[in-house]
Protein backbone atom coordinates (compact mmCIF):
# COMPACT_ATOMS: atom_id res chain seq x y z
CA UNK A 1 0.00 0.00 0.00
CA UNK A 2 2.70 2.42 0.61
CA UNK A 3 3.83 2.84 -3.12
CA UNK A 4 0.46 3.68 -4.29
CA UNK A 5 0.57 6.55 -1.42
CA UNK A 6 4.17 8.09 -2.57
CA UNK A 7 2.67 8.54 -6.17
CA UNK A 8 -0.25 10.41 -4.98
CA UNK A 9 1.89 12.38 -2.81
CA UNK A 10 4.18 13.14 -5.57
CA UNK A 11 1.15 13.71 -8.08
CA UNK A 12 -0.67 16.51 -5.43
CA UNK A 13 2.84 18.29 -5.36
CA UNK A 14 3.28 18.87 -9.04
CA UNK A 15 -0.08 19.93 -9.42
CA UNK A 16 0.51 22.42 -6.65
CA UNK A 17 3.61 23.49 -8.59
CA UNK A 18 1.73 23.85 -11.37
CA UNK A 19 -0.70 26.03 -9.85
CA UNK A 20 1.70 28.38 -8.45
CA UNK A 21 3.03 28.51 -11.71
CA UNK A 22 0.24 29.37 -13.70
CA UNK A 23 -0.70 32.29 -11.03
CA UNK A 24 3.04 33.82 -11.71
CA UNK A 25 1.71 34.81 -15.85
CA UNK A 26 -2.02 35.09 -14.45
CA UNK A 27 -0.81 37.87 -12.27
CA UNK A 28 1.52 39.84 -14.11
CA UNK A 29 0.81 42.75 -16.50
CA UNK A 30 0.23 41.92 -20.54
CA UNK A 31 1.03 44.19 -22.85
CA UNK A 32 -0.51 47.69 -23.96
CA UNK A 33 -2.18 46.68 -27.05
CA UNK A 34 -1.61 50.36 -28.38
CA UNK A 35 2.32 49.99 -28.62
CA UNK A 36 3.46 49.32 -31.94
CA UNK A 37 5.47 45.71 -31.13
CA UNK A 38 4.63 43.58 -28.11
CA UNK A 39 7.29 41.16 -27.63
CA UNK A 40 6.73 37.48 -26.04
CA UNK A 41 8.43 36.14 -22.59
CA UNK A 42 8.97 32.32 -21.60
CA UNK A 43 10.00 32.47 -18.15
CA UNK A 44 11.51 29.60 -16.49
CA UNK A 45 11.08 29.39 -12.58
CA UNK A 46 13.36 27.29 -10.31
CA UNK A 47 10.68 25.13 -8.06
CA UNK A 48 11.87 23.96 -4.68
CA UNK A 49 10.62 21.88 -1.98
CA UNK A 50 8.50 24.85 -1.08
CA UNK A 51 7.35 25.96 -4.64
CA UNK A 52 8.25 28.62 -7.03
CA UNK A 53 11.38 30.55 -5.75
CA UNK A 54 9.34 33.79 -7.46
CA UNK A 55 6.70 35.03 -6.15
CA UNK A 56 3.42 36.57 -8.65
CA UNK A 57 4.30 40.15 -7.29
CA UNK A 58 7.98 39.74 -8.25
CA UNK A 59 6.75 38.98 -11.57
CA UNK A 60 4.46 41.24 -11.69
CA UNK A 61 6.63 44.34 -10.75
CA UNK A 62 9.47 43.25 -13.11
CA UNK A 63 7.06 42.85 -15.98
CA UNK A 64 5.62 46.92 -15.59
CA UNK A 65 9.08 48.73 -14.61
CA UNK A 66 10.11 46.63 -18.33
CA UNK A 67 7.11 48.00 -19.99
CA UNK A 68 7.48 51.36 -18.24
CA UNK A 69 11.33 51.32 -19.80
CA UNK A 70 10.79 50.48 -23.00
CA UNK A 71 7.49 52.99 -23.76
CA UNK A 72 9.87 55.06 -25.45
CA UNK A 73 10.37 51.77 -27.85
CA UNK A 74 6.53 51.69 -28.42
CA UNK A 75 7.86 47.95 -27.11
CA UNK A 76 6.12 46.19 -24.84
CA UNK A 77 6.39 42.81 -22.92
CA UNK A 78 4.25 39.99 -22.04
CA UNK A 79 4.88 36.44 -20.46
CA UNK A 80 3.70 33.62 -22.79
CA UNK A 81 4.62 30.40 -20.51
CA UNK A 82 6.01 29.43 -17.74
CA UNK A 83 7.77 26.20 -16.73
CA UNK A 84 9.41 24.65 -13.65
CA UNK A 85 13.10 24.37 -13.19
CA UNK A 86 14.70 21.74 -11.57
CA UNK A 87 15.42 22.49 -7.09
CA UNK A 88 18.94 22.61 -8.10
CA UNK A 89 18.46 26.24 -10.42
CA UNK A 90 17.34 27.61 -7.06
CA UNK A 91 21.53 28.76 -7.44
CA UNK A 92 23.34 29.24 -10.70
CA UNK A 93 26.85 29.17 -9.37
CA UNK A 94 29.37 29.04 -12.68
CA UNK A 95 29.27 29.54 -16.44
CA UNK A 96 28.54 25.74 -17.13
CA UNK A 97 25.38 26.01 -15.56
CA UNK A 98 24.33 29.55 -16.99
CA UNK A 99 25.22 27.69 -20.61
CA UNK A 100 22.89 24.94 -19.63
CA UNK A 101 19.97 26.67 -19.70
CA UNK A 102 20.53 27.43 -23.36
CA UNK A 103 19.14 23.62 -24.43
CA UNK A 104 15.69 25.23 -23.23
CA UNK A 105 16.20 28.53 -25.34
CA UNK A 106 14.21 28.51 -29.33
CA UNK A 107 11.34 30.49 -30.92
CA UNK A 108 10.81 33.93 -31.25
CA UNK A 109 10.36 34.85 -27.45
CA UNK A 110 13.00 35.98 -24.69
CA UNK A 111 13.60 33.35 -22.30
CA UNK A 112 14.05 34.51 -18.52
CA UNK A 113 15.24 31.96 -15.91
CA UNK A 114 14.65 32.86 -12.82
CA UNK A 115 17.05 31.78 -9.85
CA UNK A 116 17.61 32.65 -6.04
CA UNK A 117 20.74 33.15 -6.09
CA UNK A 118 23.33 34.42 -9.03
CA UNK A 119 26.92 34.16 -8.79
CA UNK A 120 29.66 36.61 -10.54
CA UNK A 121 31.42 34.47 -12.86
CA UNK A 122 34.00 37.68 -12.79
CA UNK A 123 34.40 37.85 -9.07
CA UNK A 124 34.16 35.32 -6.79
CA UNK A 125 32.68 35.64 -3.41
CA UNK A 126 30.13 38.16 -5.20
CA UNK A 127 27.03 37.75 -7.11
CA UNK A 128 24.93 39.21 -9.76
CA UNK A 129 21.24 40.83 -9.72
CA UNK A 130 20.83 39.56 -13.25
CA UNK A 131 22.99 38.61 -16.64
CA UNK A 132 22.19 38.45 -20.18
CA UNK A 133 23.58 35.29 -21.45
CA UNK A 134 24.12 33.96 -25.60
CA UNK A 135 23.79 30.58 -26.48
CA UNK A 136 26.77 28.12 -27.42
CA UNK A 137 27.26 27.40 -30.58
CA UNK A 138 23.99 29.59 -31.91
CA UNK A 139 24.88 31.12 -35.30
CA UNK A 140 22.11 34.02 -34.55
CA UNK A 141 23.81 34.61 -31.19
CA UNK A 142 20.39 34.29 -29.65
CA UNK A 143 20.34 35.89 -25.80
CA UNK A 144 18.44 34.91 -22.77
CA UNK A 145 18.28 36.40 -19.34
CA UNK A 146 19.01 35.20 -15.72
CA UNK A 147 17.68 36.70 -13.42
CA UNK A 148 18.18 36.25 -9.21
CA UNK A 149 15.41 36.78 -6.68
CA UNK A 150 17.66 39.45 -5.09
CA UNK A 151 17.10 42.02 -8.51
CA UNK A 152 15.86 45.61 -8.45
CA UNK A 153 12.63 46.25 -9.73
CA UNK A 154 14.91 48.18 -12.95
CA UNK A 155 17.10 44.56 -13.24
CA UNK A 156 14.43 42.89 -16.09
CA UNK A 157 14.61 46.42 -18.04
CA UNK A 158 18.14 46.54 -17.54
CA UNK A 159 18.72 42.84 -18.70
CA UNK A 160 16.18 43.42 -22.14
CA UNK A 161 18.58 46.65 -22.99
CA UNK A 162 21.53 44.12 -23.40
CA UNK A 163 19.15 42.29 -25.35
CA UNK A 164 18.75 44.75 -27.58
CA UNK A 165 22.62 45.24 -27.52
CA UNK A 166 23.19 48.11 -25.23
CA UNK A 167 26.35 47.95 -23.03
CA UNK A 168 26.76 49.21 -19.52
CA UNK A 169 26.97 52.92 -19.89
CA UNK A 170 27.64 56.06 -18.01
CA UNK A 171 24.93 58.34 -18.88
CA UNK A 172 23.93 59.59 -15.09
CA UNK A 173 20.32 59.22 -16.26
CA UNK A 174 20.45 55.57 -17.25
CA UNK A 175 19.61 52.61 -16.26
CA UNK A 176 21.94 50.81 -17.63
CA UNK A 177 24.21 52.93 -15.48
CA UNK A 178 25.39 50.16 -12.49
CA UNK A 179 27.73 52.82 -11.08
CA UNK A 180 25.99 53.79 -7.01
CA UNK A 181 25.00 57.48 -8.01
CA UNK A 182 22.34 59.46 -5.61
CA UNK A 183 21.35 61.64 -8.36
CA UNK A 184 19.15 61.09 -10.17
CA UNK A 185 17.34 59.06 -7.99
CA UNK A 186 16.38 55.48 -9.10
CA UNK A 187 12.83 56.34 -9.71
CA UNK A 188 13.64 58.61 -12.20
CA UNK A 189 16.22 57.03 -14.51
CA UNK A 190 15.78 55.73 -18.02
CA UNK A 191 17.24 54.91 -21.01
CA UNK A 192 19.48 57.64 -22.13
CA UNK A 193 18.27 59.28 -25.29
CA UNK A 194 21.29 58.16 -27.13
CA UNK A 195 20.31 54.33 -26.19
CA UNK A 196 16.56 54.57 -27.03
CA UNK A 197 18.26 56.15 -30.62
CA UNK A 198 20.15 53.12 -30.84
CA UNK A 199 17.75 50.69 -29.40
CA UNK A 200 15.35 51.62 -32.46
CA UNK A 201 18.00 50.47 -35.13
CA UNK A 202 18.04 47.14 -33.45
CA UNK A 203 14.84 46.87 -33.15
CA UNK A 204 14.54 47.16 -36.97
CA UNK A 205 16.85 44.50 -37.57
CA UNK A 206 15.50 42.36 -34.61
CA UNK A 207 11.90 42.08 -36.55
CA UNK A 208 13.39 41.86 -39.61
CA UNK A 209 14.96 38.72 -39.57
CA UNK A 210 12.13 37.53 -36.99
CA UNK A 211 14.29 36.97 -34.16
CA UNK A 212 11.18 38.15 -32.05
CA UNK A 213 7.80 38.49 -33.56
CA UNK A 214 4.87 40.51 -32.53
CA UNK A 215 2.52 38.42 -30.64
CA UNK A 216 -1.40 39.38 -29.80
CA UNK A 217 -1.28 41.95 -26.61
CA UNK A 218 -3.39 40.71 -23.55
CA UNK A 219 -4.88 43.28 -21.88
Amino acid sequence: MLRPLIGVLVLVAVARADTDLTGLVTGAPGCDATRAHCFGIQLHVAVGEAGPIADPAWVARQLAFANKHFEALDVGWQIVGVDALPASAERVEDRKERDGFGKQVKGTVVHVFVTGQLDDVDEEGKTAYGVTWRKKGDAKETKYVILSTQAWERTLAHELGHVFGLPHSTYPISIMNKTERSDPPPDQRRFADEEIAAMKGALVRIVREKRLVTITARS
